[in-house]
């Protein structure tokens, strides 16, 4: 049995993990959801990699349009591999996707109410004090300097830990991964 502190222990830890500026994986988006696979044990290599190349293009807010953050829709497509991992799209009963949407719609409440805001552009201008156009190399350059890869990884931790947080409760018997994984 995982203890309550050794939940919120590895809870942190897989936050944390995404805190720091790797640049292994790159955009928010994927680096929320490849942690949240690994931490949970969601998928093997390749689909890993399939998913990963999936989610790059809606970092920065939808290919840098800075509309929805990046971190939440991986938060999103998390829980939804972790709903329906075990199916086919076709598969999927209407009940199914009902309770898929209903549970990302509450992760997507508890981002906003916890973040601030669900939209790239309003998380960066409150946090860094402007949305920087990161398609622009100028504003990239200006975007680094002020801290924005460091805001950015500490809103995809954020992120990934309301969306653990849910599948958690969704399905508790993920617990006994991390159980595996504590005793390895």
């Amino acid at each position: 049995m995982l203890s309550d502190s050794s939940y919120m222990n590895w809870l942190n830890e897989m936050e944390a993990s995404t805190s720091v500026y790797t640049g292994q994986v790159r955009g928010c988006a994927p680096r929320c959801v490849a942690t949240i696979m690994k931490y949970l044990d969601l998928a093997d290599s390749s689909a890993m990699d399939i998913v990963l190349k999936a989610a790059i293009p809606l970092s920065g807010g939808i290919i840098q349009s800075y509309n929805i953050c990046g971190a939440l829709l991986g938060g999103i497509m998390a829980i939804s591999i972790s709903l329906l991992r075990e199916k086919k799209e076709e598969e999927a009963s209407r009940d199914e996707i009902m309770t898929l949407n209903h549970q990302c719609r509450e992760y997507y409440r508890r981002f906003e109410k916890e973040i601030g805001h669900a939209r790239c552009f309003d998380i960066r201008q409150v946090g860094l004090g402007r949305c920087f156009d990161t398609a622009d190399p100028d504003d990239y350059e200006k975007f680094v300097k002020a801290g924005g890869h460091d805001f950015c990884a500490k809103v995809i931790g954020k992120a990934a830990r309301l969306a653990v947080e849910s599948i958690l409760e969704t399905n508790p018997s993920l617990k006994n991964i991390i159980i595996t994984k504590k005793e390895q």
